[in-house]
């Protein structure tokens, strides 16, 4: 059975959001569920505090994540 989470956030926090996770194809909904599932296979939040370099680094992580959890 499915259930709603609701998050509050600033208007244009969301949307520089919404812009970041479009270029990468992907879209609010589904980085959440993502989040979800790795905190709670690893038991731990898994968010690395700082800034990537390049699009390509980002792109080389979603790389990584594919290959460990398969299509999303």
């Amino acid at each position: 059975m499915n259930t709603t989470l609701t998050v509050r956030m600033d208007s244009e926090l969301k949307n520089q959001f919404a812009e970041v996770l479009d270029t990468l194809g992907l879209d609010a909904p589904t980085v959440v569920r993502m989040l979800a599932k790795q905190t709670v296979r690893n038991k731990a939040v898994p968010l690395a505090l700082s800034l990537a370099e390049t699009e390509r680094d980002t792109l080389a992580f979603l790389d990584n994540v594919r290959a460990d959890w398969g299509e999303w």
